[in-house]
């Protein structure tokens, strides 16, 4: 669900808003992320709100789709994503 809430959220934007939201949350990553704890809260300046680890990887995971698709961003969420991508299209 957080690609689909992802893939929404990046639908009015232009490539530039989706690229600077997706490299805020690798540059987070650079000093970890906590995944496993959806107690760990982050906050981004680009986007509201607070997330957890996986769901900013998430976030992260579709910007790339849309900004630079053959990149691999080291955490791979395709069968999460592709599922995310059947609900959009409906």
């Amino acid at each position: 669900m957080y690609c689909l809430g992802a893939l929404e959220m990046f639908e009015p934007m232009s490539a530039d808003q989706v690229q600077k939201i997706g490299f805020e949350i690798a540059m987070l990553g650079t000093r970890g992320i906590d995944v496993n704890n959806p107690e760990s809260r982050y906050t981004l300046k680009n986007l509201p709100g607070e997330f957890s680890g996986l769901h900013l990887l998430s976030i992260q995971y579709v910007a790339f789709k849309k900004i630079a698709p053959a990149q691999n961003i080291g955490f791979d969420l395709s069968a999460e994503y592709q599922a995310a991508i059947k609900l959009f299209k409906k």
